[in-house]
C-alpha cells in the first residue's frame, strides 16, 4: 500500500500535542508506539496529513499504588506493564493480559494509552479495563476529565475521546483480599488477534462465590460485562460455577474469515468457564 506523505511534529509535553491536534483538526493523528496507527496507515485505512509524536513526552510511564488504586501512565509500554512488580502485586490481571499482546516487538513499542484510544474490540487491555471497572484520565491540555471504561469504549475503533483529547493515565482498584482473577483468550496463531477472550474476577467467602466481574472481548463491537453470568454465579460453589454459565446473552458475535458467529459464541462460553475456574482457584488460594 502506498503511504501518502505526511508532516511530522514532535510534542515534548502532552499539552503541546493537544494544541497541535486543535491546530490541525481531523488531518492530525497521534503516534506513541505506532503499533495501532501505522497498521491502519499501511492498510490505507488512515491517511493523516500530520503525525504528532508523543513518544518522548515527559512522564506518564509509571505504575503507582496509592489509596486502594493502581494508577498507570498512558505511555507505559505493554512490556513494562507485563513485568512491573507494582502492577503484579496490586492488579496481576493487567500484567497477564499485557503479556498476551501481539509479540515481543509489539509489546516493547505499543503503549497502554494507544491501545485504549484505538479501542479494537479484540484487544486485551480494553477488555481487562472493563472487567476491572477502570477509569481513564483524559486531557485536552487545558483541563482534565475522567471517563469510566465501560462508557469510554463506544464501538469498533470508536471512543469518547474528543478530537483534541489524549488519555494521560488509567486507575484500577487494587486487587483486594480474597479476590482471584482469570484471563483466557484464543487465537489461531500466537500474536494474532483473539477470536474470543474473557477476563474474570471472583471473590469467594465461606466456600461460595459472593462477588464476581465477568467481561468478554472480540465478540461484539466493544468489550462488555456479562451481568447475567455475574448474577448466576452469586452463591455458587466453585465446583458448580461452570454449570451456572448458560448461553451468553450480552454478546453479538459476527462471522468473518477467522470464525463463524456461532463458533465465536461457543468459544466465548468455553473461555468464560475456564477463566471462572482460574479466578476461583486463585481466590481459594488467597483465602
Amino acid at each position: 500500500m502506498f503511504i501518502r506523505p505526511f508532516d511530522y511534529e514532535r510534542a515534548e509535553h502532552l499539552a503541546d500535542a493537544c494544541d497541535l491536534l486543535r491546530a490541525h483538526g481531523e488531518a492530525a493523528k497521534v503516534i506513541a508506539g505506532g503499533q495501532s496507527l501505522m497498521a491502519l496507515v499501511n492498510l490505507g485505512l488512515a491517511q493523516p496529513e500530520v503525525v504528532i509524536d508523543i513518544s518522548r513526552a515527559a512522564g506518564y510511564r509509571d505504575c503507582v499504588a496509592a489509596d486502594g488504586y493502581l494508577t498507570v501512565g498512558a505511555l507505559t509500554t505493554h512490556a513494562r506493564l507485563a513485568s512491573d512488580p507494582v502492577a503484579a502485586r496490586c492488579q496481576p490481571l493487567l500484567g497477564a493480559a499485557a503479556g498476551q499482546i501481539g509479540n515481543a516487538r509489539v509489546r516493547s513499542r505499543g503503549t497502554l494509552g494507544g491501545s485504549l484510544a484505538h479501542s479494537d474490540p479484540a484487544a486485551e487491555l480494553p477488555l481487562v479495563m472493563v472487567a476491572l471497572g477502570a477509569s481513564y484520565e483524559l486531557t485536552d491540555g487545558r483541563q482534565t476529565r475522567v471517563a469510566r471504561a465501560e462508557e469510554f469504549h463506544l464501538g469498533f475503533l470508536t471512543t469518547q475521546l474528543a478530537d483534541d483529547e489524549l488519555i494521560t493515565a488509567v486507575s484500577v482498584p487494587v486487587l483486594g483480599p480474597g479476590w482471584g482473577w482469570g484471563f483466557e483468550e484464543f487465537s489461531r496463531r500466537d500474536g494474532d488477534f483473539a477470536l474470543a477472550a474473557a477476563a474474570v474476577l471472583v471473590r469467594i467467602a465461606d466456600g461460595i462465590i459472593v462477588e464476581s466481574r465477568v467481561a468478554v472481548g472480540a465478540v461484539g463491537d466493544r468489550p462488555v460485562r456479562l451481568a447475567d453470568v455475574e448474577i448466576s454465579l452469586s452463591g455458587a460453589a466453585p465446583a458448580d460455577a461452570a454449570a451456572r454459565v448458560g448461553p451468553l446473552r450480552g454478546i453479538r458475535p459476527v462471522g468473518d474469515a477467522g470464525a463463524s458467529a456461532d463458533y465465536r459464541a461457543h468459544l466465548c462460553r468455553v473461555l468464560v468457564t475456564r477463566a471462572i475456574a482460574q479466578a476461583s482457584a486463585r481466590s481459594l488460594e488467597a483465602a
